[in-house]
């Protein structure tokens, strides 16, 4: 198949809908587990303070989930571009003996640019305030273990070998930040430590991408012609897009409600802050 013929496939008005509904489907699926467990959470925690803590842990969860795909298809959009160009560029093209010669640096710079991919993604498609920067470090991280689980997915169930200088690849990757990024070991080990808390979402995330791979090759929306990497980058598109219309549709603001202040808390801030500025008023009256 050429590209038109992919490009014609893939935008098939009915099948495009009929895959992000199986996308809406699983990615609410996921959300609401992420709340069960954290409601189980919260039944540990003082009453006085179960409400809060379950808004924020609910909110920080799911947006650490949201991190995990977030980070997973950044990689593979760059590597997906990478296998397309390497795959579809015709021998003849002036462009071919350049690819050829300077392809391994090329895949470098779009593993790079793929970290603003990351951040268009958690900062302006769909902001994650609710998630601080060391723990999306920490999730970036356990991304590149979510991409290797993928290639090691499709090298051992596909028996296809193409990807495995990507897996090489990105095991180099992992084991330099751990043994020259870092200070020390000891910081090294902290930071797998923090990425391990992440381990369950990383499981959610392969189950998420696992039914979207099967869905979409049992279908037949998906095709392994074009490359099983293609496809599964694909399957991502449709789990971001399905992880925007949730956020920005507010949905799951009925099942996460902001607890209210209460009056005491009230009262305690309204005379922090008159406090402050009676303080404010006194500097200025003793600089005069």
């Amino acid at each position: 198949m050429t590209l038109t013929e992919y490009w014609e496939h893939y935008t098939d008005a009915k099948s495009m809908l009929l895959y992000l509904a199986l996308a809406l489907a699983f990615s609410v699926i996921s959300v609401f587990y992420i709340l069960m467990i954290v409601a189980v959470k919260a039944r540990f925690t003082p009453k006085s303070e179960r409400r809060r803590f379950y808004y924020e842990h609910a909110n920080n969860t799911i947006q650490r989930y949201y991190e995990m795909v977030f980070s997973g298809a950044s990689i593979l959009s760059f590597l997906a571009l990478y296998y397309i160009i390497d795959r579809f560029v015709p021998d003849s093209a002036n462009f071919r003996s350049f690819w050829d010669r300077y392809k391994d640096f090329l895949l470098l710079f779009m593993i790079l640019l793929s970290i603003v991919v990351n951040n268009i993604l958690d900062r302006i498609l769909i902001p994650l305030k609710k998630v601080s920067k060391s723990e999306k470090g920490s999730v970036r991280l356990l991304g590149m273990v979510y991409v290797i689980l993928i290639f090691m997915y499709i090298k051992f169930v596909y028996e296809n070998d193409n990807y495995d200088g990507f897996i090489m690849y990105f095991l180099g990757l992992m084991i330099g930040r751990f043994i020259y990024f870092d200070a020390s070991f000891r910081d090294g080990i902290k930071t797998f430590l923090e990425s391990m808390k992440n381990f369950p979402l990383l499981i959610l995330g392969l189950a998420y991408t696992g039914f979207m791979a099967y869905t979409g090759f049992k279908s037949d929306y998906l095709l392994v012609g074009n490359g099983v990497l293609v496809s599964t980058f694909i399957a991502h598109i449709f789990m971001i897009v399905a992880i925007f219309v949730i956020h920005h549709s507010h949905f799951m603001s009925i099942f996460v409600r902001k607890p209210k202040e209460t009056k005491a808390q009230y009262v305690e801030y309204e005379v922090e802050d008159l406090d402050y500025y009676e303080y404010d008023d006194y500097d200025e009256y003793r600089e005069e």
